[in-house]
């Protein structure tokens, strides 16, 4: 569910230079790493969306986002995850493999297999460009 917005949210890190940054570190220091560094950390991403997961919640749905762009991490991606009521934000219907999504919130688990998890204040859906419609025709191949 999207929280009032509360303040100033930062690019840096990415999701991907998380991830990077707790690879690194020894197994029994990660927990507290992530808990003092990462954990509350307000951030704003730029994302394309992935699929969105039916968890028998009613509207609410487990929504997946990969980072957007080539980066110098890439390789390291994993996903985004957020919580949206899709009833209340009907412009999710309509959302497809590939679109842009800006996500603005606060990190609230971090999982170095499965991803992280945001707490959404707000999110934007941008426009379909020329180069997005390549994507969502190549995703839809796989």
């Amino acid at each position: 569910m999207l929280r009032p917005m509360n303040g100033t949210y930062s690019q840096t890190p990415t999701q991907a230079q998380i991830h990077r940054a707790i690879k690194r570190l020894p197994s029994l220091q990660r927990d507290e790493v992530i808990a003092s560094r990462y954990l509350g950390l307000s951030v704003y991403w730029k994302t394309r969306f992935f699929d969105a997961l039916d968890m028998n919640r009613g509207s609410l749905k487990h929504f997946a986002f990969n980072q957007r762009g080539w980066h110098r991490f890439s390789r390291m991606d994993q996903p985004i995850y957020a919580y949206i009521d899709i009833d209340r934000y009907p412009e999710t219907h309509s959302l497809r493999r590939g679109g842009r999504v800006d996500l603005y919130g606060t990190i609230v688990k971090v999982d170095t297999v499965l991803g992280i998890t945001l707490a959404l204040d707000r999110f934007e859906i941008l426009p379909l460009t020329l180069f997005d419609r390549f994507v969502v025709r190549e995703d839809s191949h796989v």
